[in-house]
């Protein structure tokens, strides 16, 4: 599938609650509403026994490259 047009991030959290406590955080609720209208977000979690940066990197390209939007919808005659 082309990834053209698609571009992501990456954190590193050391802190389960850390990820709740950024989304809230002014500057972060000001970009995403700035750039609400350019496409759809996803966002996935992972949880690693220790940092492999070859790995997360391996991974992120791979999920980069899925769409499970289509996977999210329900099928007809089904809720």
């Amino acid at each position: 599938m082309p990834v053209a047009g698609r571009c992501g991030s990456v954190s590193v959290w050391t802190d389960r609650r850390a990820p709740a406590g950024f989304v809230r955080l002014p500057q972060h609720v000001a970009i995403r509403d700035e750039y609400r209208e350019r496409g759809p977000t996803r966002s996935v979690i992972r949880e690693y026994e220790s940092l492999d940066v070859t790995r997360v990197r391996r991974d992120m390209e791979a999920w980069r490259r899925t769409d499970d939007r289509l996977r999210a919808q329900p099928r007809p005659g089904r809720n």
